[in-house]
């Protein structure tokens, strides 16, 4: 009340209101089941890239065989895949393991299959590497690709913004072609620079 008998009204500016803000838009944006399952299989694809390239790599070395390692490799994510599509199908809905193995599936396709096989074209034009070390390379080169990818997702909304998704426009559409060209073209780029690398230091 003020000194004239009319109310007065008072504003206090709390810091960790914006943060507030910011995580509610974070688990707005995370509220519809499939975009929420689309982040984790990313997200995941992403985290499992390195061991997952290096055990290739390294089973790769010990068979002799690159392609058998990959088939290996395949094989043992189709497990998972099907393990975690199971346990959402058992213990939260059906719907979600249904939708969960789909994005996986569309997931292994524009995520892996096709930049390793890219990369590998690319590498083959680029060098003189037969089509297994010029595979080899590309399976190398991949992780460091979809970590650059991720910094792409994160990185266009700037610090009040956290991906690609809150941006629209023009803007978005760049952001999101940079994240398309990164994912398919990284493979065969990082492939190459770590060729280029090594025969460097021979």
């Amino acid at each position: 009340m003020g000194g004239d008998g009319r109310p007065t009204a008072s504003v206090s500016f709390d810091p960790s209101a914006g943060l507030w803000f910011r995580a509610a838009t974070v688990v707005e944006m995370t509220n519809s089941p499939v975009g929420l399952l689309a982040l984790v299989v990313y997200v995941g694809w992403v985290l499992t890239s390195v061991p997952l390239a290096l055990a290739v790599y390294g089973l790769g070395r010990w068979l002799d065989d690159l392609g058998l390692a990959l088939r290996y490799a395949g094989a043992a994510l189709v497990g998972l895949v099907l393990a975690g599509t199971t346990a959402l199908a058992l213990f939260v809905d059906p719907v979600a393991g249904a939708v969960f193995v789909g994005l996986a599936a569309a997931a292994g396709v524009v995520l892996a299959a096709f930049p390793l096989y890219i990369g590998r074209q690319l590498l083959e034009r680029w060098t003189t590497l037969a089509p297994e070390r010029a595979l080899e390379y590309a399976v190398l080169g991949w992780p460091v690709a979809l970590v650059g990818s991720l910094v792409v997702f994160l990185a266009p909304g700037g610090l009040g913004r956290y991906n690609v998704t809150f941006l629209t426009g023009g803007v978005a559409a760049l952001a999101w072609v940079v994240l398309g060209l990164v994912v398919t073209l990284g493979p065969g780029v990082c492939g190459f620079a770590m060729y280029r690398l090594v025969t460097r230091l021979e």
